[in-house]
């Protein structure tokens, strides 16, 4: 439960239920799964992602659909939200008060000023936790790297926080613990509901992207965000499988679908961009389109043959 002791700093106790290495791109929804595990949700690393989907904005980044806190703030009763600030001064004033208020909050940060293997070497966005503030510094927990309080000097934080890696002070708020416990069958339904949904933008943004990358004749991509999506509903249909084995064949897929989105990503990383290495992504991606479509349309069987 949080305990805070506010005799000479706002500090929170928090062990991380999740910590270790995960794949590229899936700290922010693992540090969102050690809040929700604080306040109570089981399995949290497990259930909290029930959205994939595609969104573009144009560039080389494939983000995921950006729609899994909502969906977990709704399926769960999770009262969680996802930010931006427009100064370090106003996010300054935000932290404080959650942390005053006992509640810890997950910070995107620059990964060039972190111990890591990118420290020192490529500026990359990362989350931590935020647990602890005072005059002096923040206290920070690293689910991945370090998962174990460190203190940092103000000035640091402030680099760490507001460099252009962070996104806009990207900062996660949950307030309390899940308020529904959904069923097996109601996580399945939701992530076939979600995609039918959004279909159409799913559809065209990645259409788009792919196109894109075929017109540029060099440049590197980034696929993580909607690798990252992939591999925390891979988590969740394995996790459903336990109790509905005739989702064992989708957790495969899922599975699989995940090793090459990641695949495609590496590539990507470490051929520089170069012509030849992009031509071949193309490719890529365009085989994964097709495989994205027989996923969703193996989960859609599946879900309606189990009657959810």
């Amino acid at each position: 439960m949080p305990h805070t002791d506010q005799t000479h700093r706002t500090d929170i106790e928090l062990i991380p239920a999740h910590t270790g290495t995960t794949p590229f791109g899936t700290c922010y929804q693992q540090c969102v799964a050690n809040l929700a595990a604080w306040y109570g949700l089981s399995d949290a690393e497990d259930v909290l992602v029930t959205t994939g989907g595609f969104g573009w904005d144009g560039g080389s980044v494939l983000r995921g659909g950006d729609r899994w806190v909502t969906a977990a703030a709704r399926l769960h009763g999770l009262p969680v939200q996802e930010r931006r600030f427009g100064s370090y001064e106003e996010l300054r004033a935000l932290e404080e008060a959650e942390l005053a208020a006992g509640r810890p909050l997950a910070a995107a940060v620059d990964a060039y000023w972190l111990p890591s293997e990118y420290e020192g070497v490529e500026h990359l966005a990362h989350c931590v936790l935020l647990t602890g503030r005072d005059a002096d510094g923040v206290t920070v927990v690293d689910p991945m790297n370090h998962p174990e309080p460190v203190r940092y000097p103000e000035e640091r934080w402030r680099t760490l926080r507001s460099a252009d890696a962070a996104d806009g002070f990207r900062t996660f708020l949950l307030s309390g613990g899940p308020t529904r416990k959904p069923s097996a069958h109601d996580l399945a339904r939701a992530v076939s509901e979600d995609r039918r949904a959004h279909h159409e933008r799913d559809t065209a943004a990645l259409a788009a992207y792919i196109e894109a990358c075929d017109a540029a004749e060099s440049g590197t991509l980034d696929v993580s965000g909607a690798a990252a999506d992939r591999h925390f509903l891979g988590r969740l249909f394995r996790h459903l499988a336990v109790s509905l084995p005739e989702l064992e064949a989708v957790a495969v897929e899922a599975a699989s679908l995940t090793r090459r989105w990641y695949l495609v990503h590496t590539l990507s990383r470490e051929s520089g961009g170069s012509p030849e290495g992009r031509r071949r992504l193309v490719r890529m991606l365009r085989d994964l389109r097709g495989r994205e479509e027989r996923l969703a349309a193996h989960v859609d069987e599946a879900v309606a043959a189990l009657g959810a």
